[in-house]
């Protein structure tokens, strides 16, 4: 389908998050989606002005009659915020903040089997020295937060597929930040969709390609 106008680009543009061609864009709205609705997780990246977010007056989470956050949770998402849909390397900062970036890849196909790759999808958990340590368990705040992430992604299937942690390392940014990197791998179709602007997805047939 042909472009015609600026209206269809911005639609065609606007369907890239809804399709299922691009796994990169549809993971990390999964993703964002679970973080979101994980009241562990904000609460230990310990933003205490955002806690009313979490709960109520009385000490109950604030959650809607499905069970879901009810408070404005998206202020913990996006630029300059607690968690963020990429990698980025804080710089030395007066408010003391952590954070939780996430990123989507595929480290290879198969060898003998083109029809699947490995996707990775990989936690890279920043938090403050000033702020090195959750009061409340004694635990150092990157492996708590490292914790709550395995929790919720190892041998799950939000992906459609289930996923497994096969890495997690510690290491130092900018000799104020200690950092957690965790990764976690599951064997995904590999480029199986194609949608054309207006149309429907096609699924594509390894063995019948030339």
């Amino acid at each position: 389908m042909e472009i015609k106008n600026k209206n269809e680009l911005l639609d065609k543009l606007s369907s890239y998050s809804q399709n299922p061609d691009d796994e990169n864009i549809r993971y990390k709205e999964l993703i964002k989606n679970k973080l979101l609705n994980c009241p562990e997780l904000l609460y230990a990246l310990h933003e205490p002005d955002l806690e009313k977010e979490l709960f109520n007056k009385d000490g109950t989470l604030n959650v809607d009659e499905n069970g879901d956050l009810a408070g404005e949770v998206s202020r913990f998402f996006g630029t300059n915020q607690n968690i963020r849909p990429y990698l980025f390397i804080p710089e030395t900062q007066t408010d003391v903040k952590n954070m939780v970036c996430y990123q989507v890849s595929f480290d290879s196909v198969g060898r003998y089997n083109n029809f699947q790759k490995y996707t990775l999808v990989t936690f890279t958990i920043f938090c403050q020295e000033q702020d090195i340590v959750d009061e409340l368990t004694g635990i150092p705040r990157h492996d708590l937060i490292a914790c709550i992430l395995r929790d919720k992604f190892n041998w799950s299937n939000i992906f459609g597929m289930q996923s497994k942690l096969i890495s997690s390392k510690e290491s130092i940014a900018d000799n104020h930040y200690l950092v957690r990197t965790i990764v976690f791998e599951m064997i995904d179709l590999n480029g199986t969709v194609t949608t054309s602007y207006g149309g429907k997805p096609d699924y594509t047939n390894y063995h019948l390609r030339r």
